[in-house]
């Protein structure tokens, strides 16, 4: 079976929540960030690198005990491609990777498969990026899938997958993987996308 490198995007400072960390914030009763790690290490044939940097102690210590390597990006502050980067440079090679945040709270095991299937059908150097479409036109998912053969341009500074204009930059190497699970789009940047899907607020979490 082919081998799928999980690059885990960790070491955001999530400024957007204030003074907390959203991937320390429970949900389902676990941090957020284990709780993402959890379903990508369940996946078959597939190893997880987790890129740490803000409160990279912590983060590691809500990892202990599951089946990630963990890697520190002493350039986190530099924002998400350089934590890309970094993971791509430390993951090694593999047949295809999957890069993900860790905040994507309604993410499923059934979800990263059906995106592993709709990758395995693309042509080879794709990108495959989950997307809805609906009134306000399409959106945009994580996480996203690229074939080994792209790693070298990832590093290379080739592929830019931190920004939101690869899909207008560079359409002919998306695949789209067209899907209604709310586990691609749904995220947990503020405090008031932390009260919607949890029904809790920041003090009574922090208590």
């Amino acid at each position: 079976m082919a081998e799928i490198a999980v690059i885990l995007l960790a070491a955001g400072e999530s400024r957007r929540m204030g003074a907390a960390n959203k991937l320390l914030l429970p949900v389902d009763g676990e941090p957020l960030v284990r709780r993402t790690a959890k379903i990508l290490a369940s996946l078959a044939s597939a190893r997880v690198t987790a890129v740490l940097g803000h409160e990279a102690e912590e983060v590691a210590a809500a990892l202990s005990g599951l089946d990630v390597v963990m890697t520190v990006n002493p350039d986190f502050a530099e924002g998400q491609r350089a934590s890309v980067h970094h993971g791509f440079v430390n993951a090694g090679e593999a047949d295809s990777y999957m890069v993900t945040p860790a905040d994507l709270p309604r993410l499923t095991p059934a979800d990263c498969c059906a995106l592993i299937a709709s990758h395995a059908a693309a042509t080879d150097g794709a990108v495959t990026v989950p997307m809805r479409f609906g009134q306000d036109g399409p959106e945009r998912g994580n996480p996203i899938m690229l074939s080994g053969a792209a790693r070298d341009d990832v590093i290379a500074g080739g592929i830019n997958l931190g920004c939101r204009g690869l899909l207008d930059r560079r359409p002919n190497l998306i695949h789209t993987h067209t899907t209604l699970s709310d586990g691609f789009f749904v995220d947990i940047d503020t405090p008031e996308a932390y009260m919607v899907e949890t029904g809790k607020s920041l003090l009574v979490s922090a208590s």
